[in-house]
């Protein structure tokens, strides 16, 4: 059995579709389908059913994706580190994280951190959604949530501050909010409450307040835009206001926020060279710009209490 076409398996089971498999593969749509094809005749069993533009796996699909997610286990986790002290900081690395973090920050970052390794190649994958790291969707994961299932290495990144911002132009026509109350009548933008991929971004679960948001998104890049044209004010983290002029902070005696990032590595993965250096990497630079992620230590947070939040916190090294 050609362990290629195995893995080709894999990737259209976890997808459900030949062509995203394609391109996660860099195959054609041909060879995809041609190897699956090879694979049910070697077998002697269908493995998937159409299903309009996706395929459904089928019972004997199911018992073979099973089987192979655990030969796969073995070929990254015990095959794929050999030669890892002489080939080092060499090959890909995919990176999933939250749109904010990836565009407000990483983005601007990651060729920094990353210029002593020329022949690494960084992938980073900033989507609003949440990343299986089991479906290698990506090799390392920052999610909102901490990860309570699967066989992953966590530890938490970094807290991160929110607050009300608006533009003078906006706060100069509408006036200066200085309680949660005194937002009734002002224009505000916000996540679309039924397309959220995490409870974490609930931010504005107030009564009274859903009903004054006339701009919502799914995405925290255009939320910003809209608060920096001046039309609305809104809920953003505060690293993403860094060197936005234009932004004044609203509420802050009254109503701030803090949520936590945390970073994750599927066990296969977490004893790769490059995987863990670029982990080391990731974490450093954060730590080092600690400050663009908080409010000054007088301010007080109103959040509910995180695991972690105060005092030693035993989930910094990846256990």
């Amino acid at each position: 059995m050609d362990w290629d076409n195995i893995r080709v398996f894999l990737h259209v089971a976890r997808t459900g579709r030949i062509i995203d498999a394609a391109q996660v593969l860099a195959l054609d749509h041909s060879t995809i389908s041609r190897r699956l094809s090879k694979l049910e005749e070697s077998l002697g069993v269908q493995l998937f059913e159409r299903a309009g533009r996706r395929l459904r796996i089928t019972s004997a699909g199911e018992e073979l994706r099973r089987s192979a997610a655990k030969l796969e286990s073995i070929v990254l986790q015990e095959i794929g580190g050999l030669g890892a002290e002489t080939t080092g900081m060499t090959g890909r690395v995919r990176i999933g994280a939250p749109e904010g973090l990836g565009v407000g920050y990483l983005g601007g970052r990651i060729a920094a951190i990353m210029q002593d390794y020329p022949n690494l190649d960084i992938e980073l994958v900033a989507l609003p959604q949440t990343f299986s790291l089991s479906s290698r969707e990506a090799d390392i994961a920052i999610t909102l949530d901490r990860p309570e299932e699967g066989s992953l290495a966590t530890r938490k990144l970094t807290d991160y501050a929110l607050g009300f911002y608006a533009t003078r132009k906006y706060l100069g026509r509408n006036g200066i909010p200085q309680m949660l109350d005194d937002l009734t009548g002002h224009t505000l933008c916000g996540y679309i409450p039924g397309l959220l991929h995490t409870k974490e971004l609930a931010y504005l679960d107030v009564p009274g307040l859903t009903s004054a948001m006339r701009f919502t998104s799914t995405s925290i890049v255009a939320q910003c835009a809209m608060i920096e044209s001046g039309m609305a004010m809104g809920i953003l983290p505060a690293y993403l206001t860094a060197g936005k002029h234009l932004l004044v902070p609203v509420l802050q005696s009254s109503f701030l926020l803090r949520r936590s990032y945390w970073l994750s590595v599927h066990e296969d993965l977490r004893r790769h060279a490059r995987i863990r250096k670029t982990v080391d990497l990731l974490t450093a630079a954060v730590r080092r710009e600690r400050s663009l992620f908080n409010k000054p230590s007088s301010t007080h947070f109103a959040s509910k209490p995180q695991r972690g939040a105060d005092g030693p916190n035993p989930e910094n090294a990846l256990a």
